[in-house]
C-alpha cells in the first residue's frame, strides 16, 4: 500500500488525469443511463396461452390444460403452476423459483418449451403461445388515446399509422392498440339454397380459398431474353367473390357464389369498446424494452404527436396523452436528486464547522469523484437510474466522507508533529489503512448480503447493497489514492477555531456524564437490557403495525367491474357508461381524462384480461402539486358516487403506485377436486369477510359461465348415415362461428374472408335444429342431407366462466383489501381460520391457505433476518481478525442493539409501520454503527497497551475520539436528513429507511459513547466475578 500512496503523492499529474477522467467518464455514464421508475426486472414468469374457439371451459381443461400441467410439473426450478381455463382460451401461468441465476432460468424456460412441445393438442386448437414476462413487457410507459367524432375506420387508420410510427423509435418494444376492429369480409350464406343445391359452407370456401391465388408457373425463353410465369387470380375487391364458382352443373351451368350468399365487407364482432371523456376512441399502449429510456422515449413520442397533430391530424380528432408515467419517474427522479444535492450540502456544512474549510473542500471533493466512478461501474454493468440506485447513493452520501475524515484528521495529526507534508500524507494514510479498510468491510459485510434477498421484491432492492457496496470501495481508491496527493499539493491543513470551540463546549458534559454511567455501570446496562427486550417486545406484539412496502402513489387509478358471466358486450357497456359519468363528474381541478374500455381488463404487471363481462376505468390525474385530495381521497369519493350502480358483481379500486408489485392485503385459496363444495365455502368465507368491520373490495375468482347448449350425439343414426361426431361439429361450427377461407390483401392490410350462415339464420334455437348436414358417405347411392334434430339431443346447461387451478388442484381466490386503520391483514386471516376450524366437518374434501400480503411479509421478513445473521457473522470474522480476540467484536456489536432501539424509538415518532424498506434500513445500520465502536475499542487498547489504567483508557478514549465518532456519525445523519423529513420532496417509499437510519444512528452514536464503555468495564470484570464465584463456592 505505502509504495502506491507515495506513487500517487509524488506524481500529482497522474491523479489530476485520473481525476479527470473520472469525471468526464462519470458524468458521461450518468447522462447516457437509461432513466427508469423502477429496475427493469425478469419476473422468471412464463405465460403460456393457447386458443381453441368456441370449447367450453371444461373441455378446455380436460383437452389442453390438465396435459400441459402434468407435462410441465417435473421442470426443474418450477415453483408454482397457476392455470386459468376460459371459453376458447387456456392460459397457464408457471412462475419459477427466485433465487435462480439469469442463465438457469433460461436453461429452465427452454425445458419448458420442450416439454410443451410433447403435449399432443387438438387438430383446431392454435399452437401455443409462450411469453416470457419481465417489468418492461407489463409495465406501459404512456397511452395515447385518439378520439373524435369521425368513422371508425378513420380512427383506426390514424391509429395503425401512429403505431407504425412510434415503432420505429429507438428501445419501444410493443405497442397494443386497444378500441379498434380488424376488417372482415363475411361470405353470409342462405342455408335454404344450401339445401337447395347440396352444398356444404366447407365447399364454399375452399372454391373460394382456391381461386384466391398468384402462383409462379415457370419461365419462358425467348430469343435472348427470359420472361417469368406467374398464373394471377388473388382478388383485388370483395365483390370479386361473387363471380367464384362452387359448383358445376351436370346439365351444364354452375352455380356461383352470387346464387346462395351475400358479401359483408365490415368489421369483426366487437370485443373492446372504448372511449375518451364520454368520446369514441382507440388507444394505443406503449411499453419499452429493459434498454429503454422511458423520458427520453416518451419526449420523442410528444414530438412526434406534436408534428403529426401540426400536419396530418384532422381537425375533428384529438390525440390525448394518458397513463404518462414519464412525468412521476421525472418528478421522482427530481425528488431524489434534489435530496441528494441537499445531502451534499448538509455534509459540506457540517465538515466545514468540525474541521474548516480547507479540510472539508478536501474531504468533499471525494464526494462527486467516489460516486462519478460508481457511474462508470454502473454504466459498464448495464444499470439504469432508477429510484433503487438513486437512493442508494443518498444513503451513502455521509458514509463516503468518513474514511477521508479518519485519513485528512490523521495527516494532520502527523503535521501537527512536525512531519512535512509529503510524509505526513504518505505515513499518516498508511497507519489508518488497515483499520479504514476493516471498517469499510464491516459495512460492506452488513449491506452485501441484503443483495440475495430472495423474490421479486429482492431482486427490486438488491439495487441498493451493490451500489452502496461499489461507492464504499470507489471512496477507498479515492481517500487513499487522490485525497493525500491533494492534500499534500494544496498545502497544510489549517484547524477550525470553531471546531475547537464547539467540541470543547461537549467534551466537557460528556466526560461528566461518562464518569457517572461507569460508576453505575450494572445499573445502566440493566436499564439498557430492559430498553432493548421492551423495543423487541414491541415489534413481535404488533403494537407497531407492520408493512410490506410503503409505494409513492403515482397520478392515476383505475377501476375494475366485473358483471356476470354471459353478460353481452353491449349491456356491460350500458352500465360502464354508469361508471364513466360519475368518473366524469369529479372535479375537473382534480382530474384531466376518463378512459372508459368496455371488454377489457389490465392490473399492474397482469396480462390483460378481454371479455364481453369486463371493464376498466382510466382516471389520468393532474399531478400532486396541481390538485387538493389525494389519490385515497379521489377513490373513496368516486366509491361512494357508485355505490348506487346495479347490477355488478364487483367492483375494484387500485392505485397505481411505485415499487414492486404486491399482493392484495388478503388473499385466501380454497381448493378441493369438487365445485359445489368449493362454491359453498367460498361464499360462507365471503360472508366472514362482509361481516368483518374494515375488510373491503371482497371479491373472488369464481363465477358460473355462459348458459350452455350440449349437443349429445346419437353415435347408432350417425353411423348410419355415415357421419362422425367431428364431421357434424365441424359442420355446426363453420355454419355458426364461420369458416375462414381465405385472406384478400388491401394495401398492407389483411382481411380475413369468413363463410357462415347469415345473421337472421343463426339467432335461434330453432335455426340450430334445422341445421342441415351433409353426408357424402360412400355408404350411400347419393349425398343426403340430415337436419341436426334428427342426430343429437339438446341439453341447456350451465357450466362455468372459467376453472381456476393452481398447483394442478382446482382452486377459487378470495382477495380483499382492508382498512389498516380499523383492522390487521392477520386478524381477518384469523377469523377467516376460526370459522373453517369450525366448519370443517362440512367441507371434508376442501382446505384453505393464506397468501397474499401478510404471507409475502413474513416471507420476506423471515429472509432479510436470516441475512442480516449472515452480515452480522461476517462483521464478527472480520473484527475479530482486525482485533484478534473472541470477545471484543461483541463489545463492538453492542451498537447494533442500540441502533435497533433508536429505529424503534423512530417509527413509533413518526407513526410508520415496520415495513420491509425500515427493516432493510435497520439490518443496513449494522455496518455503519459498529464503525463508531470500532474507533472507540482501538483507543481503549492503544491506552491501556500504553499503560494506562482501565477507567483512565476508557474515559480518555471517550475525549478523544468524540469529535471523530461525533463527526463521522453527524455527516451520514446529514446526508439523509433531507431525504428523511422530505426537505427536497417527499418519498413514501424511501423516507422509512432513510429516517430509520437517522434515528438509529443517533441513538447509537451517543449510546456508543456511553454504554460501550460500561459495556467493555464489566466484560473486563467478568473473568474476576467468575473467580471469586468459583472460590466462594469452593469454601
Amino acid at each position: 500500500m505505502k509504495p502506491l500512496i507515495r506513487t500517487f503523492i509524488t506524481n500529482p499529474v497522474l491523479v489530476h488525469m485520473i481525476t479527470i477522467g473520472v469525471i468526464v467518464f462519470g458524468t458521461f455514464s450518468f447522462i447516457t443511463m437509461p432513466r427508469e421508475l423502477n429496475p427493469n426486472l425478469n419476473f422468471y414468469w412464463i405465460l403460456v396461452e393457447i386458443w381453441y374457439p368456441g370449447v367450453s371451459p371444461e373441455e378446455i381443461e380436460k383437452l389442453i390444460t390438465k396435459p400441459i400441467e402434468d407435462e410441465i410439473s417435473d421442470v426443474d426450478n418450477v415453483n408454482t403452476i397457476t392455470s386459468s381455463s376460459a371459453e376458447g382460451r387456456a392460459l397457464i401461468s408457471i412462475q419459477f423459483e427466485q433465487d435462480i441465476s439469469e442463465r438457469v432460468f433460461k436453461e429452465s424456460a427452454q425445458s419448458l418449451r420442450t416439454e410443451i412441445e410433447k403435449v399432443s393438442l387438438p387438430n383446431d386448437a392454435e399452437d401455443p403461445n409462450i411469453i416470457e414476462l419481465d417489468s418492461s413487457i407489463l409495465e406501459s410507459m404512456l397511452d395515447v388515446v385518439i378520439s373524435g367524432n369521425v368513422s371508425e375506420l378513420k380512427l383506426k387508420q390514424i391509429a395503425e399509422d401512429l403505431k407504425n410510427r412510434i415503432q420505429n423509435i429507438e428501445n419501444v418494444s410493443d405497442i397494443n392498440i386497444y378500441g379498434d376492429r380488424k376488417r372482415q369480409i363475411r361470405v353470409d350464406v342462405d342455408p335454404d339454397r344450401l339445401k337447395q343445391h347440396q352444398i356444404s359452407i366447407g365447399e364454399i370456401a375452399n372454391a373460394i380459398a382456391t381461386q384466391n391465388l398468384n402462383i409462379p408457373a415457370g419461365k419462358l425463353k425467348i430469343a435472348q431474353s427470359e420472361l417469368l410465369l406467374r398464373t394471377v387470380g388473388e382478388f383485388e375487391t370483395s365483390d370479386q367473390i361473387y363471380g367464384v364458382i362452387v359448383r358445376n352443373l351436370p346439365t351444364g351451368g354452375s352455380i356461383r357464389v352470387r346464387d346462395i350468399a351475400k358479401i359483408d365487407d365490415d368489421y369483426e364482432d366487437r370485443r373492446i369498446i372504448s372511449r375518451l371523456n364520454g368520446k369514441s376512441s382507440v388507444s394505443l399502449s406503449i411499453s419499452k424494452n429493459s434498454k429503454g429510456n422511458t423520458i427520453e422515449i416518451v419526449d420523442q413520442v410528444k414530438d412526434l404527436i406534436e408534428n403529426y397533430r401540426k400536419y396530418r391530424l384532422p381537425e375533428s380528432v384529438s390525440i390525448t396523452l394518458v397513463s404518462d408515467t414519464s412525468t412521476f419517474v421525472k418528478t421522482f427522479i427530481q425528488v431524489l436528486q434534489t435530496n441528494a444535492f441537499l445531502g451534499i450540502i448538509f455534509v459540506i456544512l457540517a465538515l466545514f464547522i468540525f474541521i474548516g474549510f480547507r479540510n472539508a473542500l478536501l474531504v468533499a471533493v471525494g464526494i462527486p469523484v467516489a460516486l462519478l466512478m460508481t457511474f462508470i461501474v454502473m454504466y459498464l454493468n448495464g444499470q439504469s437510474i432508477n429510484q433503487s440506485s438513486l437512493f442508494a447513493l443518498v444513503l451513502v452520501l455521509g458514509i463516503v466522507v468518513d474514511d477521508a475524515i479518519v485519513v485528512i484528521e490523521n495527516i494532520y495529526r502527523r503535521l501537527e508533529k512536525g512531519e512535512g507534508l509529503i510524509t505526513a500524507s504518505i505515513e499518516g494514510s498508511k497507519e489508518v489503512a488497515l483499520p479504514i479498510l476493516a471498517a469499510s468491510l464491516t459495512s460492506i459485510a452488513a449491506f452485501l448480503p441484503l443483495a440475495l434477498l430472495p423474490g421479486l421484491i429482492g431482486r427490486f432492492m438488491q439495487v441498493i447493497p451493490i451500489v452502496v457496496s461499489l461507492t464504499i470501495i470507489t471512496s477507498l481508491l479515492e481517500c487513499f489514492l487522490i485525497l493525500p496527493s491533494h492534500v499534500a499539493e494544496w498545502g497544510k491543513v489549517a484547524v477550525s477555531s470553531t471546531r475547537n470551540h464547539i467540541m470543547s463546549v461537549i467534551i466537557r458534559p460528556y466526560s461528566k456524564i461518562l464518569v457517572w454511567v461507569l460508576r453505575y455501570r450494572y445499573l445502566v446496562l440493566v436499564i439498557i437490557l430492559l430498553v432493548i427486550t421492551g423495543s423487541l417486545l414491541l415489534v413481535i406484539s404488533g403494537v407497531i403495525p407492520q408493512d410490506l412496502f410503503l409505494s409513492d402513489e403515482m397520478p392515476m387509478f383505475y377501476v375494475g367491474v366485473k358483471l356476470p358471466s354471459g353478460t353481452s358486450l353491449e349491456d356491460t357497456d350500458k352500465v360502464m357508461r354508469d361508471f364513466e359519468k360519475q368518473a366524469l363528474s369529479l372535479p375537473k381541478s382534480e382530474v384531466n381524462a376518463v378512459l372508459c374500455q368496455t371488454g377489457l381488463f389490465i392490473k399492474k404487471n397482469q396480462p390483460a384480461i378481454i371479455g364481453s363481462n369486463v371493464g376498466m376505468l382510466t382516471l389520468d390525474l393532474l399531478e400532486a402539486k396541481n390538485r387538493q385530495s389525494t389519490v385515497e381521497e379521489l377513490i373513496e369519493d368516486l366509491r361512494e358516487r357508485c355505490d348506487f350502480i346495479p347490477g355488478v358483481d364487483s367492483v375494484e379500486f387500485i392505485k397505481n403506485d411505485t415499487g414492486p408489485p404486491k399482493a392484495p392485503d388478503v388473499e385466501i385459496l380454497v381448493q378441493g377436486r369438487y365445485f359445489n363444495q368449493l362454491e359453498a365455502l367460498s361464499s360462507e368465507i365471503q360472508d366472514v369477510l362482509s361481516n368483518t368491520n374494515g375488510v373491503l373490495d371482497i371479491q373472488d375468482d369464481y363465477e358460473l359461465g355462459k348458459e350452455e347448449l350440449k349437443l349429445k350425439i346419437d353415435s347408432v343414426k350417425a353411423k348410419e348415415y355415415g357421419l362422425s361426431l367431428a364431421k357434424i361439429a365441424q359442420t355446426i361450427r363453420n355454419a355458426f362461428d364461420g369458416m375462414k377461407a381465405t385472406v384478400i390483401r388491401d394495401g398492407d392490410e389483411e382481411i380475413d374472408v369468413v363463410v357462415k350462415y347469415k345473421e337472421d339464420k343463426r339467432s335461434s334455437l330453432q335455426h340450430l335444429q334445422d341445421l342441415n348436414i351433409i353426408s357424402h358417405s360412400n355408404l350411400l347411392s347419393s349425398p343426403i342431407i340430415v337436419p341436426l334434430k334428427d342426430l343429437a339431443v339438446m341439453v341447456r346447461q350451465r357450466g362455468y366462466a372459467t376453472i381456476e387451478r393452481f398447483q394442478r388442484e382446482r382452486t377459487v381466490t378470495i382477495r380483499a383489501s382492508v382498512d389498516k386503520e380499523i383492522i390487521r391483514a392477520d386478524e381477518v386471516n384469523k377469523k377467516v381460520q376460526d370459522f373453517f376450524d369450525q366448519s370443517s366437518s362440512r367441507y371434508s374434501t376442501c382446505d384453505i391457505s393464506f397468501e397474499g400480503e401478510l404471507a409475502e411479509i413474513n416471507s420476506a421478513f423471515s429472509d432479510i433476518g436470516k441475512l442480516g445473521i449472515v452480515g452480522l457473522l461476517l462483521m464478527y470474522f472480520i473484527l475479530g481478525t482486525q482485533f484478534k480476540s473472541f470477545i471484543q467484536p461483541f463489545i463492538i456489536m453492542m451498537a447494533v442493539p442500540f441502533a435497533f432501539v433508536g429505529a424503534i424509538a423512530g417509527l413509533i415518532f413518526l407513526r410508520q409501520p415496520l415495513s420491509l424498506s425500515s427493516l432493510f434500513g435497520i439490518v443496513a445500520l449494522t455496518g455503519i454503527v459498529v464503525n463508531d465502536s470500532i474507533v472507540l475499542i482501538d483507543f481503549i487498547n492503544r491506552g491501556r497497551k500504553n499503560g494506562a489504567s482501565k477507567w483512565r483508557a476508557l474515559i480518555k478514549a471517550g475525549q478523544i475520539r468524540l469529535r471523530p465518532i461525533i463527526l463521522t456519525s453527524i455527516t451520514t445523519i446529514f446526508g439523509l436528513l433531507p431525504m428523511a423529513l422530505g426537505i427536497g420532496g417527499q418519498s413514501a417509499t424511501w423516507m422509512p429507511m432513510a429516517s430509520t437510519i437517522v434515528f438509529g444512528l443517533t441513538v447509537a452514536t451517543v449510546m456508543t459513547l456511553l454504554i460501550i464503555p460500561a459495556f467493555y468495564a464489566v466484560v473486563d470484570e467478568i473473568p474476576g466475578l467468575v473467580w471469586r464465584l468459583v472460590r466462594l463456592l469452593m469454601r
